[in-house]
């Protein structure tokens, strides 16, 4: 309004001092533009006030709201405004799902890492040995000393024996797999699984082996008891569980048989006949694939498990300081691997009841050991990867694949991220987990 006054005031001046030079119908046209704009220019002015004072968030405007205070927005930005706002009051289930029952949750299994914390479980005490000569030789010069002690005290090799030549494994059962993860855990697996014979890794349908496993040597069980069975889905038939790989776990519970005072006695005291099987890694090969492998390093250095040697209890001291004057800590646990293969050596050797089978990964030969200790055929053996990271960098639908046939990398660089063997150096199963 006040720029029609304006308007209006200087137009009469201009008016009078050109004397009525303009006709005054022209006067009176222009007049009423003014006046017209002007009137327009107030009403958005009142509009524009009240816009400012609206919750405009979401559900802020009820519906005789929006369709004022939309007036004034392009219709597409408004239409999107009440599409928008009608999806959220009018969402339908979608048509194709509405038959379908809500998916109900299962249960956890009887042996769940749920039912421990970091602060209701105290690690375990361990031990491994100070360095020997059994540590640095090689799996075939360990395996010919073993079948040598084997044969002075007249103990049948069992894959020499007439019983075992017509079934499809020639090892007494249970076959125990104390490979550390990353060691041809997966391979070993599937090996047997290949061969005819119930194998399984890392859990079974009762949950995970490792807390099985501790829970029964606490309580002086047989290792697998309540996990030894597992049950066809399809035909509902139960078979027990022959093979078992990858049995440990950081926690928590911390637990590897191998590792913890008592894990292995607990194995020969109640399966004095069965077996033990090993399979060693390059340990520097071995860490390289490890370290990175879910920070697996941390939780067994300080947190659940106290590999770092800060425990109390015998031979800790020895550990602990060798840890401690580790700045990289990359020597100590090539140590504590090849520690843990000393030690079960050393356990085999005063056991002799119990067969032992190590074999070497680097080892071209490892396949034709197999074979001749197994009885399953060389061709077994496969080239596996774990996780579903590497199946989906490779676009497959299996971790395991014959050696020459694994499908190529869409990613190289990060597809090698999580092979079990960065440098490549080994021709034959290097990339073996």
């Amino acid at each position: 309004m006040v720029a029609t006054g304006w308007l209006f005031t200087r137009k009469a001046k201009i008016t009078e001092n050109t004397n009525q030079a303009s006709p005054l119908r022209h006067t009176n046209i222009r007049m009423v533009i003014v006046s017209a704009i002007s009137f327009f220019l107030g009403l958005q002015f009142s509009h524009l006030t009240a816009l400012f004072q609206t919750d405009f968030s979401a559900g802020g405007l009820i519906d005789s709201d929006a369709t004022e205070y939309m007036t004034w927005a392009p219709d597409e930005i408004e239409q999107a405004q009440r599409r928008k706002r009608g999806t959220r009051r009018r969402r339908k289930p979608n048509q194709s799902n509405a038959h379908k029952k809500k998916k109900k949750n299962k249960p956890l299994p009887r042996y769940h890492d749920s039912n421990y914390t970091k602060e209701s479980f105290e690690p375990l005490p361990w031990s491994l040995p100070k360095p020997s000569s059994t540590r640095y030789q090689t799996s075939e010069e360990f395996m010919a000393d073993y079948i040598a002690l084997k044969r002075k005290h007249n103990i049948p090799l069992p894959w020499e024996q007439d019983k075992y030549k017509e079934d499809k494994v020639t090892l007494p059962r249970p076959i125990i797999g104390l490979n550390f993860p990353k060691s041809a855990t997966l391979t070993m697996s599937e090996y047997f699984a290949c061969g005819g014979i119930t194998s399984t890794h890392t859990t079974t349908q009762d949950g995970r082996i490792g807390i099985c496993m501790m829970e029964n040597h606490l309580k002086d069980k047989p290792p697998m008891e309540g996990c030894n069975t597992h049950r066809n889905r399809k035909n509902e038939e139960t078979k027990p569980i022959e093979v078992i790989f990858d049995i440990g776990l950081q926690g928590p519970p911390c637990y590897y048989a191998s590792v913890h005072d008592g894990g292995l006695e607990n194995i020969a005291k109640h399966y004095p006949e069965g077996t033990i099987m090993l399979v060693t890694r390059n340990a520097t090969k071995w860490f390289n694939s490890f370290e990175g492998w879910g920070g697996i390093l941390k939780a067994w250095g300080q947190r659940s498990c106290g590999f770092d040697g800060s425990l109390e209890g015998e031979g800790m001291e020895y550990w602990n300081d060798l840890y401690m004057s580790n700045r990289s800590k990359r020597q100590y646990w090539l140590d504590f691997y090849e520690a843990h293969t000393q030690k079960i050596r050393e356990f085999a050797l005063k056991h002799l009841s119990l067969t032992y089978v190590e074999v070497e990964l680097e080892n071209d030969k490892m396949a034709e050991q197999l074979e001749l200790y197994t009885g399953v055929k060389q061709s077994c053996v496969q080239v596996c990867h774990p996780g579903p990271h590497w199946i989906r960098k490779h676009d497959t639908t299996s971790k395991c694949h014959p050696k020459g046939e694994e499908p190529p990398s869409i990613d190289t660089e990060e597809a090698n991220e999580y092979s079990d063997d960065e440098d490549n150096t080994f021709v034959e199963f290097n990339r073996l987990r």
